[in-house]
């Protein structure tokens, strides 16, 4: 079997959709097109610029089209389409001489499209859009000037998405992740196992040329994938930043409690000097003022001191 020497970020779904002929057959599915082999594609997809560990995406350019690609195995970023639109601006600065930008001509640049394929395991819709001015400040109703939707497709088989009627290799990596995953819940990887799911793979016809050529090393880096630190990390923080929030919810409502207990104490305090002064010039002696307002001998005197 072939070795294959990648950044762990490459992940299997990389790895299978870096293939220019697996790439045509899933552009076909999405946009009902029949491009054969010889349809202009480039892979365009950009390292370390947004999406990191977090995410595995594929870029490519085919035909007019520019296409963003993504796999999530957990639950969907809220923020895809701020990181697409970030994706999207550092690709545009690597596809165009920004010095025709100020050219009378119109400059004219590939028609985006941005895709993430869920496969994670909580329960999410079929297929769902998710725009970027949900998140923008203010009135819903405004003007919204700029726009970026992310399409979602769930392609866990149970879901009998309809893309996954359409593109083959996509469903064969839909039940190959299903196996890991079961594998996954056995415990330990042993090579026994590993042998054993590539066998029953390949003689369902599930990925065989893939897996006759890579095999155990993507079994191995699903594997990891499935159970990465990164993952758990990413849920860490999820709960993180939601504690913190309510926790921070939680000390202000205490600050406004202590301010105002505070502030009611003082304003007391000072009524109660202010009904001392009034006493003293009355000609009370200070035992009758101790008696009535509960100051002490100190407190009468400093009070006398202070100046009006």
């Amino acid at each position: 079997m072939q070795t294959i020497n990648r950044k762990y970020k490459d992940s299997v779904f990389r790895t299978l959709f870096s293939d220019e002929g697996k790439l045509i057959e899933l552009y076909n599915a999405l946009f009902d097109t029949n491009y054969g082999p010889e349809a202009n594609i480039e892979i365009v997809t950009l390292e370390d610029v947004v999406f990191r560990v977090l995410k595995n995406d594929v870029a490519f350019v085919m035909e007019d089209s520019f296409i963003v690609l993504a796999e999530h195995q957990s639950t969907i970023c809220s923020n895809m389409p701020l990181r697409d639109l970030i994706y999207m601006s550092a690709m545009l600065q690597r596809m165009i001489n920004t010095d025709e930008l100020y050219r009378k001509k119109l400059l004219k640049i590939p028609r985006p499209t941005f895709i993430v394929f869920y496969d994670g395991k909580e329960d999410f819709p079929e297929y769902q859009e998710m725009k970027l001015s949900d998140a923008f400040l203010g009135d819903d109703d405004g003007e919204i000037a700029l726009q970026l939707t992310v399409k979602v497709y769930n392609i866990n088989s149970d879901k009998n998405n309809v893309i996954l009627k359409k593109c083959e290799t996509l469903k064969q990596y839909s039940l190959f992740l299903e196996r890991v995953r079961a594998l996954q819940g056995k415990g330990q990887l042993t090579a026994s196992r590993i042998t054993e799911l590539i066998k029953s793979c390949i003689d369902c016809g599930i990925l065989p040329e893939f897996l006759k050529k890579y095999g155990t090393e993507m079994v191995e880096m699903l594997f990891r994938e499935l159970t990465r630190e990164e993952d758990m990390e990413i849920s860490r923080l999820d709960g993180y930043d939601d504690g913190f929030e309510e926790g921070l919810r939680r000390g202000e409502a205490a600050g406004i409690e202590k301010g105002r207990a505070e502030g009611e104490s003082a304003g007391r305090t000072a009524a109660i000097l202010e009904l001392a002064k009034a006493m003293k010039c009355k000609g009370l002696d200070d035992a009758a003022i101790m008696e009535l307002t509960g100051l002490s001998a100190d407190e009468i005197d400093g009070m006398i001191k202070q100046p009006d």
